[in-house]
């Protein structure tokens, strides 16, 4: 069993009970609910004290009326969920190296992800977006650049900006926090934001705890299955589309993010193609994170 964290499950057992809807459910009235005797257990529970067992938290839930994914969430603080476990570096070299052709010939950028949004391939169509700046793409990685560094860190200029950057730091998060909504419990995810306090710049660090506490994938907004982003090149304007494709091979914890020129019937398409076959860097393989730092699981 892997180990509780019985403050923050009393933590949030409370928050749950108080933003219930459509008004606050009391201790009294959730102890009444749950057919105690008293509201002894529920204040031992919300104070950190007792480890529920799983029927009671399945019973809290109810009596809260929590979705699925919150009750899992209880369960985990709870201790009663396994951690997710990586595949054997091996084995997610093995399948990234034998999709790597396909994606480093593809004329526009991919880049692939595991469910921690950190980065392990780029093509090298990605690079075009950095200024054509290979050094920049090879520190990114051996600093083990992820996906909210690429749009928080104002250290990592995308060639010719991003517009609309609004909604695409809102998709970012909400994306990465829809995706591990059944890991909210894990370390890693625990750790945000304060995590990106050492990777970014004081005023990105603001800008990135601000929208991440604005976002809330259980009410918010949502958002589009193939988000679109434009990139303003001066005379032209190039627009996209992402496309977020799982790998099942690697038990569905990585995926890639392709850009695929939009369809605007303005002529999106063929300035798309003529610029990334103008700027192509002519390289033949992708650009992968294990050749810029070691890898462990």
């Amino acid at each position: 069993m892997a180990e509780a964290n019985l403050k923050l499950l009393g933590e949030t057992v409370r928050q749950f009970r108080e933003q219930a809807q459509p008004r606050k459910i009391s201790q009294f009235r959730l102890a009444t609910l749950m057919r105690w005797e008293g509201t002894a257990p529920i204040i031992e529970i919300e104070k950190g004290r007792r480890l529920p067992r799983p029927e009671t938290l399945n019973a809290l839930g109810e009596a809260l009326q929590l979705g699925p994914a919150d009750i899992a969430y209880l369960h985990g603080l709870a201790g009663y969920r396994t951690p997710t476990l990586m595949p054997p570096v091996e084995q997610v070299k093995r399948v990234l190296q034998a999709i790597e052709p396909e994606i480093a010939h593809t004329l526009y950028p991919v880049y692939v992800m595991d469910y921690q949004f950190r980065f392990w391939m780029l093509n090298p169509a990605a690079a075009i977006f950095q200024g054509d700046t290979l050094d920049l793409v090879h520190n990114m990685l051996a600093r083990g650049a992820d996906a909210f560094a690429m749009v928080f860190d104002s250290r990592l200029p995308i060639r010719g900006g991003l517009s609309m950057t609004e909604v695409i730091e809102r998709e970012s998060l909400f994306r990465c926090k829809a995706y591990n909504l059944y890991r909210r419990h894990e370390p890693f995810y625990l750790a945000y934001p304060t995590c990106m306090q050492s990777r970014l710049l004081p005023h990105d660090y603001a800008h990135f705890v601000q929208r991440w506490h604005e976002i809330d994938v259980r009410i918010q907004d949502i958002f589009p299955a193939t988000p679109q982003v434009s990139f303003d090149l001066g005379a032209i304007v190039l627009k996209f589309e992402i496309h977020m494709v799982e790998l099942l091979h690697l038990d569905r914890l990585f995926f890639a993010g392709y850009y695929v020129p939009k369809d605007d019937g303005a002529g999106n398409r063929e300035r798309c193609a003529a610029f990334f076959s103008q700027h192509s860097t002519h390289q033949q393989e992708c650009f992968r994170v294990w050749d810029f730092q070691g890898i462990t699981p």
